[in-house]
C-alpha cells in the first residue's frame, strides 16, 4: 500500500470521526458543569480487510470542549505499512458559536514522525508550526491561506460545530470551512433519507438509521496528482454515513460509513460507544 493510499484511508476515518462526534448533542446548559466524555471506537475495512482502528474521546463542558483521536493500521496492512496518528483539538463554546483555539496532529509513517501545531486567533489569524518544516513541492496545489474565513474549524472542532448546527434544524444539511494546518477545504453534509441496517458481525448496531452524504470542496494544500487520479465516476455515489440512536437514553451517533477509493470500498463500523462523567463513572457501554 503506497503512502498516498494510507493517507486517504486516514482521511476517510477522520471524516467519519468528524461526522460521528458532530451528531452527539451537547449537554443542556441546565446540567451540572462536570465534564462528560464520550468514547467511540471505529474499525475501518477495505475490501473486507480490517486495516485501521480509530479511538475517539470527546470531553464536553458548558463552555469548553476537547476532542482527541488516536488510530493506527491493523492486521496485514499494519504488518507491512506501519502508520499511527494522534489528534487533539480544544476550544470555546460561546453560546453555540464554536471557537477553536488549538489543533495538534502527530503522524508516524514507517518511522517518519511529522507534527503539526496550529493555533487560532481573532480576525482570521493563525499560528502554525510544522516539524519537519515542509519542503517546496510543485505537486501541492495552492499555498497556505493568508487568513482564515469566519467560522473556520479544524477537523476535530468541526465535530462540535456540526453538533450545534444539527441541534438547530435536526438535519445533516450544512457546509463548514476547515483548515488542518496543511489543507484548506469546505465540507458539506446532505440529508438523504431513513433506512434500516441489517445485523452484521462487525458493528454493535442494527436497526433504523438516518442516511447522510458528504462531499469535500478542496481549496488548497492537496496534491494535484491525487486530484487527477480521483476524478469521480459518473456512476459512483457520494460517501454515505448512517446515523442512529444505539440506546433509548443516548443521542444518535454514526454507526456506519461507506465510500469508494481506487483500491476498493471503504466501510467503517462503530464497534464501541461509552459515556463517562468526570468521576470516570461509565453510564453507557
Amino acid at each position: 500500500m503506497p503512502r498516498p493510499t494510507a493517507r486517504l484511508t486516514a482521511s476517510c476515518a477522520g471524516l467519519a470521526l468528524a461526522s460521528a462526534v458532530s451528531l452527539w448533542h451537547m449537554p443542556a446548559r441546565a446540567e451540572a458543569a462536570a465534564a462528560r466524555t464520550v468514547d467511540l471506537t471505529y474499525d475501518v475495512y477495505l475490501g473486507g480487510l480490517h486495516i485501521f482502528t480509530l479511538d475517539v474521546d470527546m470531553t464536553l463542558q458548558p463552555d469548553r470542549y476537547r476532542v482527541t483521536a488516536e488510530g493506527g493500521t491493523q492486521g496485514m496492512v499494519g504488518w507491512l505499512y506501519g502508520w499511527q496518528t494522534r489528534l487533539a483539538a480544544e476550544g470555546l463554546d460561546r453560546n453555540g458559536r464554536i471557537a477553536p483555539q488549538r489543533y495538534d496532529a502527530v503522524s508516524n509513517w514507517q518511522g517518519n514522525l511529522r507534527t503539526v501545531q496550529l493555533g487560532f486567533a481573532e480576525g482570521g489569524r493563525y499560528d502554525l508550526q510544522q516539524t519537519p518544516a515542509p519542503e517546496p513541492d510543485p505537486d501541492i496545489e495552492g499555498a497556505l491561506p493568508e487568513s482564515l474565513p469566519e467560522g473556520i474549524v479544524d477537523p476535530l472542532s468541526l465535530a462540535v460545530a456540526a453538533s450545534r448546527a444539527l441541534q438547530e434544524n435536526g438535519r445533516c444539511d450544512q457546509t463548514m470551512p476547515v483548515f488542518d494546518g496543511r489543507r484548506r477545504y469546505d465540507l458539506t453534509l446532505r440529508h438523504i433519507d431513513e433506512a434500516t441496517l441489517p445485523p452484521n458481525d462487525y458493528s454493535i448496531y442494527h436497526g433504523p438509521a438516518v442516511r447522510c452524504s458528504f462531499s469535500m470542496n478542496r481549496i488548497s494544500g492537496f496534491r494535484k496528482s491525487w486530484r487527477s487520479k480521483r476524478q469521480p465516476d459518473a456512476s459512483s455515489s457520494a460517501p454515505t454515513i448512517w446515523v442512529a440512536a444505539i440506546r433509548p437514553d443516548l443521542p444518535p451517533v454514526p454507526v456506519r460509513y461507506d465510500g469508494a477509493i481506487a483500491l476498493g470500498n471503504i466501510v467503517i463500523h462503530l464497534t464501541k460507544a461509552d459515556v463517562r462523567t468526570s468521576s470516570n463513572e461509565a453510564v453507557a457501554d
